[in-house]
C-alpha cells in the first residue's frame, strides 16, 4: 500500500488554470474520491497522478518518491477508464493478460532514485515471475548500488555485475524462471536499465547531461530474449484444440511456456475475484456493460499497481447497475488492500464507495474529509448545496437566532455564535429535516408545487412566500400525503438544530 501527496500543485491548459495550488494527502490503503461538477478539475488532478498531464508548479509524491515529471510507463499505476477501453478483438483472458504480458517482458526493471547531492539513495525493481535465485541476485545488486555516485554506476561492466550476483557454482540453477537467457545477457540488460534511469534523471530533473553520459543513439535496440523453440511451431497444432474441445489450449501452452503459465495463474486469480472466470473465452462485445467494467477492473489489478486510478468508471451504466457495481468495486479494492483515487460527479456514489472525499470546485478543494463529515458538517455553502439534496433560502438576522426571509417568513436558527442584526445569511435545509403539519416557532406555510409518490416515500416541493422552492421528503403516512394536490397549502416545521447557516459562503456554528 502506498500513499499519495499533492504539494501545492497547479495545472494549466494554455492560459486556463484548471488546478490552482492544491495540496492533498491520500492515505495508503484508502479509497479517496475527487467529487465535483463537470469542469471543476477532478479528472485533471487524476491525470496528473497518472502522468498524462504535467503541473507547471508543485510536486506529486507516490510514497516517498517524487513522480511529478516521471513518464506514465515508469509509474506503477493502473487506470480504469469511463469507456472500459477493452480490446474488442481479444478474448477476456487476453484483455486481462495484456498489461501483465507487457510488464513481464523485461523480467526485472531497476529504477534508481538520485538525491540533489548526486548520490543514489534508493533503488526499486519489479520481479514478476522471476526465480528465487534471480530475485536474491537483484536484492544483492540493490544493496551494492545504494550510496554510490551515478557516474560510478554508469561505468559498471558485466564483470562488476556478475561479482555482485554471487553466482553459485551450479550455474544451471541460476536462470530465469521462464527464459533460456544467459547470465551475461542478463547482466548487460540490467546495466542498460540502470543507465536509462540515470539518463532520465539528468535529462528531466537536472535538465543537463554531464560529459560522461553520451548523447542518445538514433535507434533503440531491444534485448532479444530467446524462448522455448517449441513455441515457434506451437501455433501449427492450434486447430487440434478447435476440433477436440476436451483438450485445453491454454493449459497445453502453459506446459511449454513457464512465462505464460505464470501469467495464466495471475489472470485466473483476478477473474475469480471479479466473478467472471467462466467468461474468459468470450469477447467484450458478448458481455454486458457491468461485466465489461469488471473486466477493466481485473485488467488493472492484475499488474499489482501501487495505486488504482478510476476515472468515472460507472457513469455509462444504468442506476440499478451502478449501485450494485460500486459496492462490488469497493469490496474488491478493500479485499486486496490497494490505495485508490476515484473520480465521480455522483454524490451518492462518492458517499457509498469512499473512505475520504475531496469536494472540488473550479480548481480548488472546498473540503476534504470522511463521507460522514462532508455530509453532516459542510464547511462551505458550495459543499452543503452540492453534497446531498437541499434547499437554500436567503434572509437576514432580525434578532438573536432568528432569520427573516425575503417573503417575511421567520425561521429560528440554533448557532452558538450570535450574529449581528441585519447580517445577510444563507440557510441550507435538508428535505429530511422538515416535518409536515406540526406547529412551532419554526413553522412556515408552503404551497404544494409538485408531488412524487415513490412507494416508501413521498417527495414534495413547496413554494414559500417569496417563491423559493423548499424540498420535503416524507417517509411516514406516505399514502396520506400522496393524495395532496398541487396548490394545496400545508404547514412545514423546520428543525432549527439541523439548519446549516452560512455567512459569505462560510459556515457559522
Amino acid at each position: 500500500m502506498v500513499s499519495v501527496k499533492y504539494e501545492k500543485v497547479s495545472i494549466a491548459y494554455d492560459d486556463f488554470v484548471a488546478i490552482d495550488n492544491i495540496t492533498l494527502n491520500v492515505h495508503d490503503g484508502e479509497i479517496t474520491t475527487l467529487l465535483g461538477p463537470s469542469g471543476c478539475g477532478k479528472s485533471t488532478l487524476l491525470r496528473a497522478l497518472a502522468g498524462f498531464v504535467e503541473p507547471f508548479e508543485g510536486q506529486i509524491y507516490l510514497g516517498d518518491k517524487e513522480i511529478t515529471y516521471l513518464p506514465p510507463q515508469k509509474r506503477n499505476t493502473a487506470m480504469i477508464f469511463q469507456n472500459y477501453a477493452l480490446w474488442p478483438h481479444l478474448t477476456i483472458f487476453k484483455n486481462v493478460e495484456y498489461g501483465l504480458k507487457l510488464r513481464l517482458k523485461s523480467q526485472i526493471v531497476y529504477i534508481a532514485d538520485v538525491n540533489p547531492e548526486g548520490v543514489i539513495e534508493g533503488v526499486s525493481f519489479n520481479n514478476y515471475g522471476a526465480s528465487e535465485e534471480l530475485t536474491q541476485a537483484a536484492e544483492n545488486l540493490k544493496e551494492f548500488i545504494i550510496g554510490k555516485k551515478p557516474q560510478e554506476v554508469w561505468h559498471f561492466t558485466v564483470e562488476d555485475i556478475l561479482q555482485v550476483f554471487k553466482i553459485p557454482e551450479d550455474i544451471s540453477a541460476f536462470k530465469l524462471k521462464y527464459s533460456l537467457n544467459s547470465i551475461h545477457r542478463l547482466a548487460k540488460f540490467l546495466i542498460g536499465a540502470l543507465q536509462a534511469t540515470i539518463r532520465f534523471h539528468y535529462e528531466n530533473i537536472v535538465k543537463e547531461l554531464p560529459e560522461w553520459i553520451p548523447k542518445r543513439k538514433t535507434r533503440y535496440e531491444k534485448t532479444n530474449i530467446r524462448k522455448n523453440p517449441l513455441l515457434n511451431f506451437f501455433w501449427i497444432i492450434k486447430p487440434y484444440f478447435w476440433i477436440n474441445r476436451r483438450a485445453n489450449y491454454l493449459d497445453a501452452k502453459a506446459s511449454l511456456d513457464p512465462a505464460f503459465n505464470f501469467r495464466k495463474k495471475k489472470v485466473e486469480e483476478v477473474l475469480e475475484l471479479v466473478q467472471l472466470s467462466d467468461q474468459a473465452e468470450k469477447h467484450p462485445t458478448e458481455l454486458s456493460g457491468g461485466q465489461q467494467q469488471r473486466i477493466a477492473l481485473a485488467r488493472s489489478i492484475v499488474v499489482e499497481p501501487d495505486i488504482l486510478l478510476c476515472d468515472e468508471p460507472l457513469s455509462n451504466l444504468d442506476a440499478k447497475l451502478r449501485k450494485e457495481l460500486r459496492t462490488e468495486i469497493r469490496s474488491i479494492i478493500k479485499k486486496i488492500g490497494m490505495t485508490a483515487v476515484y473520480v465521480t460527479h455522483d454524490q451518492a456514489e462518492a458517499l457509498a464507495i469512499s473512505d475520504r472525499i475531496a469536494v472540488m470546485n473550479i480548481g480548488f478543494i472546498e473540503q476534504y474529509g470522511t463521507p460522514l463529515d462532508v455530509f453532516t458538517d459542510p464547511k462551505t455553502l458550495f459543499v452543503a448545496q452540492f453534497v446531498g439534496s437541499s434547499s437554500t433560502v436567503s434572509g437576514k438576522v432580525i434578532k438573536a437566532n432568528v432569520v427573516e426571509l425575503k417573503g417575511g417568513d421567520r425561521i429560528p436558527i440554533a448557532t452558538k455564535e450570535v450574529l449581528p442584526v441585519d447580517t445577510k445569511v444563507d440557510l441550507v435545509i435538508r428535505p429530511e429535516n422538515i416535518l409536515l403539519n406540526k406547529e412551532s416557532e419554526s413553522t412556515v406555510e408552503i404551497e404544494i408545487n409538485t408531488i412524487e409518490y415513490l412507494g416508501t416515500e413521498v417527495k414534495l416541493t413547496g413554494l414559500l412566500e417569496d417563491g423559493t422552492i423548499l424540498l420535503v421528503d416524507v417517509v411516514e403516512r406516505t399514502e396520506e400525503y400522496a393524495k395532496l394536490k398541487v396548490g394545496d397549502k400545508i404547514l412545514a416545521h423546520i428543525i432549527p438544530e439541523e439548519i446549516f447557516v452560512f455567512v459569505k459562503d462560510k459556515r457559522v456554528y
